[in-house]
C-alpha cells in the first residue's frame, strides 16, 4: 500500500471521479491516535466513501435533497469525500465534516484541495455520544463505514438523535454506505432499537481501491428517525 501511495504522489496525488468531476484526495500517512499510538486508518480513502458519493450522484431523489442543503458527515475520517463532494459537485450549500481531533487536519486539507472555503466546509471534532450546538440545522447526514462494531451504536444513535429535525420536506434524512460484513446487520438492529429506520437502497460489487485484484460487496442505506405514534 505504501508503494501505491508513493506512486499516486508522483502522479500528482489521488483523484476519484464523482458526477463527472475529478475529486482530489489527500491521504495523510502517519496520523496516529495520541492516546494509543495506533495508526488511524480513517486518514485514508476507503471504498465505502466512494460508493456513497457515487450513489448520491446517481440517485435523483438524493440530489434533490442535497440541493442547497447543509450536510453533516459523521465519522468523516481524514478525507471527507462524501461531504466534500456533496458541496463541490452535488449542489449542497455547506458541509460539516466531523471526526476525532487527530483527523481534522486531513479534513481541512481535503476541503481546500477541492476548492471549498471555510464557509462551505466546517471541520469539527465530534465524538459519538456528544452533541453539536442545538442551533445547527442539518438537512442531510452522511456516513461511510461506521457500521462496524455494535457496541459503538448506542453512542452513535445518541449523536444522530441530536442532529435530526422534523420539518417541511421530511426533515433530516441520512445515507450510509458500508462494506457488507456480518457485523453490519447487528449494528442495524441496535440503531432500530434506538428509534431509527435503516433500509438498504443499493448494493454494488467492485474492485477494492487498495487491492484492485480483489472485489467486495458494498451496500448503501437510507436512514430515518422513526416517527412516534401521535406525533
Amino acid at each position: 500500500m505504501a508503494a501505491a501511495r508513493r506512486a499516486r504522489e508522483e502522479m500528482g496525488g489521488l483523484h476519484v471521479a464523482v458526477a463527472g468531476r475529478a475529486m482530489a484526495v489527500v491521504e495523510r500517512d502517519g496520523t496516529h491516535d495520541p492516546a494509543t499510538g495506533r495508526v488511524l486508518t480513517g486518514s485514508w480513502l476507503w471504498d465505502s466513501s466512494l460508493v456513497l458519493a457515487s450513489h448520491l450522484a446517481d440517485d435523483d431523489s438524493a440530489r434533490l435533497r442535497l440541493r442547497g442543503a447543509t450536510v453533516l458527515e459523521l465519522g468523516a475520517g481524514g478525507t471527507g469525500l462524501p461531504g466534500i463532494a456533496a458541496v463541490a459537485c452535488l449542489g449542497a450549500a455547506r458541509c460539516v465534516l466531523t471526526d476525532v481531533r487527530a483527523l481534522l487536519p486531513g479534513l481541512r486539507a481535503n476541503a481546500e484541495a477541492n476548492g471549498l472555503t471555510s464557509a462551505q466546509a466546517d471541520v469539527r471534532e465530534l465524538r459519538w455520544g456528544d452533541q453539536l450546538e442545538h442551533q445547527l440545522r442539518v438537512d442531510v447526514v452522511l456516513m461511510s463505514d461506521v457500521f462496524y462494531d455494535p457496541v459503538d451504536m448506542p453512542a452513535m444513535a445518541a449523536t444522530l438523535r441530536g442532529l435530526w429535525r422534523d420539518g417541511a420536506g421530511g426533515g433530516t434524512v441520512g445515507w450510509a454506505a458500508s462494506e457488507v460484513r456480518d457485523s453490519v446487520q447487528d449494528c442495524m438492529d441496535v440503531l432500530r432499537e434506538h428509534g431509527f429506520e435503516v433500509a438498504e437502497v443499493d448494493r454494488v460489487t467492485r474492485p477494492l481501491l487498495r487491492y484492485p485484484d480483489q472485489t467486495a460487496a458494498f451496500a448503501v442505506y437510507r436512514v430515518s428517525l422513526r416517527q412516534q405514534e401521535g406525533s
